[in-house]
């Protein structure tokens, strides 16, 4: 998430017009701020070698924020620390919410997206189905994603309600209100959304969903912002005279020596940490292994990927096909790659089997588990499902490979915030490309089939690179 990275600064101003009268500098603050800066340099370490992680976003903005505080502490005592503590900690708005706290939230909205609309649709007459996060309606299927749930709303919402509530002055308990309020907007014009997109879909066909998709969600956001500010205005007290402003000498009021040391100390870090991923990082070579699309197979065609799906999974390449096997089989593969450097690499962690098929509708009968799959030399896990959709049963293989500048490293189920940022920045590996490959299989009668058409095809399937297979092999 983002934000106008202008609005703490803004914040503090307006508090620093009306601020009280310093107290006691609180000596001992010096040291949690020089405590809080020995930790910036293993965090930024850390932060490049996985910038997708939360953990180090979080951590990284915690220190600084703490640091601000210190700083406050020691040139105004508890008077300023109180007094600047909320522009100060806003800067936290801009972080991104961890991974699992996202995909959590999202199938809850998701689904109760979904669920709400259906009953809507109903009421005013026209026929509708909810099957996990899709609505079945007479011309189509109306899928409610991430952006339509509105988690993105959400996070702004957050961050634009706690800055009324201190634009205006409001009370804790108003601003309280004021976010509750806001969220509950956003969330009911979402559902409005999907209502009128699905009804669009109903009168007019499926092209009209794509054609006012984009405009729909504009609308959710200038309507959920409007009506927060005005609820923001009205909830506003009588303004409260403001302190006269201190005027004291800006060098006695700031504690300009240790400013001056702690930003040499954060230059100083960035230096380090670029000359180590500088000395450390080998040369892209391009992905291990590609796709040998079988074209010649009966019923071969590729899909199209819809660009609002591309949009979501924020990726750098995506390809899909399905054919017939010459067992009688109905197969269909996915491929879904995230660039070296591409921050949104972590979302590839989000769009897995488990999470989209029961979001599509399907139920997941069995999770058999990771096994390894030799292809040339090269050993590839592949975690596998059977899931139940409809009258048919699926029989899924799914790999989420984690791939550096001269290192690979693959895994069925990866961790969100594993050990592996750790690994990489000790090898001084960043830029990590991600990619994603998804076989789902019909027409079996049990896994172990499956599992044996699956084997005996994957080799003909990926061609894995010569000198890939030569470092996996060691």
């Amino acid at each position: 998430m983002g934000g106008p990275p202008f609005w703490p600064l803004f914040l503090f101003k307006l508090r620093w017009d009306d601020r009280p009268a310093p107290s006691v500098p609180l000596q001992g603050a010096i040291w949690i701020a020089a405590a809080l800066a020995l930790l910036v340099p293993p965090t930024r370490w850390l932060q490049e070698a996985a910038p997708e992680r939360a953990i180090c976003a979080w951590s990284f903005a915690l220190a600084v924020a703490g640091i601000a505080l210190s700083l406050m502490a020691l040139a105004g005592g508890t008077s300023w620390l109180r007094w600047f503590s909320f522009p100060l900690a806003f800067i936290l708005t801009a972080v991104p919410w961890p991974h699992s706290m996202e995909l959590m939230l999202s199938n809850s909205l998701m689904h109760g997206t979904a669920g709400a609309t259906v009953e809507i649709l109903c009421l005013i007459g026209i026929p509708a189905l909810q099957a996990g996060n899709l609505v079945h309606i007479e011309t189509g299927v109306i899928d409610i994603d991430e952006a339509c749930s509105g988690i993105r709303s959400l996070q702004a919402m957050v961050m634009l309600s706690l800055f009324l509530g201190e634009l205006f002055r409001l009370k804790p308990a108003r601003r309280l209100w004021l976010m509750v309020a806001g969220l509950a907007v956003t969330i009911l014009a979402n559902v409005i959304r999907t209502v009128v997109l699905a009804s669009l879909g109903a009168h007019q066909g499926m092209n009209a969903v794509d054609r006012y998709h984009d405009t729909a969600g504009l609308c959710v956001l200038v309507v959920s912002l409007s009506v927060t500010l005005l609820i923001a205005y009205r909830l506003r007290s009588s303004k409260a005279p403001m302190l006269a402003p201190q005027s004291l000498p800006l060098r006695w009021a700031l504690p300009v020596p240790w400013c001056t040391a702690l930003l040499v100390w954060f230059l100083a870090t960035e230096i380090a940490v670029e000359t180590w991923y500088q000395a450390h990082e080998p040369k892209w070579q391009g992905w291990s292994w590609a796709i040998q699309w079988p074209k010649q197979d009966k019923q071969f065609q590729f899909l199209d990927i819809p660009a609002r799906s591309k949009r979501l999974l924020m990726c750098d390449e995506s390809q899909a096909a399905t054919w017939r096997d010459a067992d009688g089989g109905f197969w269909s593969l996915y491929l879904i790659r995230w660039n070296p450097g591409n921050l949104q690499a972590e979302s590839a962690k989000v769009h897995r089997p488990d999470v989209c098929l029961n979001a599509e509708g399907a139920v997941m009968e069995h999770d058999f588990g990771t096994h390894v799959s030799t292809v040339g030399a090269m050993p590839i896990p592949f975690h596998s499902y059977s899931f139940r959709m409809g009258e048919d049963r699926l029989y899924v293989f799914f790999c989420l490979r984690e791939e550096q500048p001269g290192e690979i490293a693959g895994t069925a189920i990866p961790e969100f915030e594993g050990t592996g940022m750790f690994q990489r920045a000790l090898r001084g590996r960043r830029h990590v490309g991600e990619q994603s490959l998804e076989i789902a299989m019909s027409g079996y009668r049990s896994e172990q089939s499956a599992q044996e058409a699956f084997q005996a095809r994957l080799g003909q399937l990926l061609k894995v690179r010569a000198d890939a297979a030569a470092r996996a092999g060691r």
